[in-house]
């Protein structure tokens, strides 16, 4: 099942799939619409091995065309390099600071560092490509600027981070350094109200795009 995508910057796009016991990211060429057939080459596989997923949740890529996955099951980040060659992985269980439980979103900040949501622990975390870890904000709770399971994150180009708290159906902004600018959002099926809020991403005016899952809606925001 697809669960992210990703591009490459050569033409290519990579989706991330996932399910019981399968796990890879398969190559897609999106001008050769010819060659979309079930022997499309791949990049990692099912395992616990370097270069391999358990349960992967988002695929990104920086500039250079590296590609970085987070995994909730195994707590970490693996890195592979534009040919699909693994790198490097980093993250280890735990609730102090740099560790995981559970990360799922995961966006680039402008001076190219990586924030993650680490979802059970309820907080967002930045780290270096390397893993060096920088900072993080958030809590356990529902009131403004605390989190419930979050999930999706983007990073704009002033350096607002966006995050789905999913089990508060809101959506909240942050400046870079973790300060509350906005809390968006509540429980329902209305207009403006989510149920479970999952993917979040931010286009060029600034419109703010939300994944409503338990209502199977996208929503946009002004």
């Amino acid at each position: 099942m697809p669960r992210s995508y990703a591009f490459s910057g050569k033409g290519e796009a990579y989706i991330l799939m996932r399910s019981a016991g399968v796990a890879a990211i398969r190559i897609w060429p999106i001008e050769d619409m010819e060659f979309l057939t079930d022997e499309l080459k791949g990049i990692g596989s099912y395992g616990y091995d370097d270069g391999q997923f358990v349960w992967p949740v988002q695929i990104v890529t920086d500039r250079d065309g590296h590609i970085f996955v987070t995994d909730e099951a195994v707590h970490r980040i693996t890195q592979f390099d534009q040919d699909g060659e693994f790198v490097s992985k980093w993250g280890v269980e735990g609730d102090s600071d740099g560790e995981f439980n559970g990360p799922t979103g995961i966006a680039f900040d402008p001076d190219g560092n990586l924030v993650v949501v680490d979802s059970k622990n309820h907080r967002v975390q930045r780290y270096t490509v390397d893993g060096e870890y920088l900072g993080g904000f958030g809590s356990h709770g529902a009131e403004p600027g605390e989190f419930d399971l979050p999930w999706g994150v983007h990073v704009d180009e002033l350096g607002d981070v966006y995050v789905a708290d999913w089990g508060n159906n809101r959506y909240q902004v942050f400046s870079s350094d973790g300060t509350l600018k906005n809390a968006v959002g509540r429980s329902g099926s209305g207009e403006g109200e989510f149920n479970r809020p999952t993917g979040i991403a931010v286009d060029a005016h600034g419109d703010v795009y939300v994944a409503d899952w338990g209502n199977d809606l996208i929503q946009r925001f002004s």
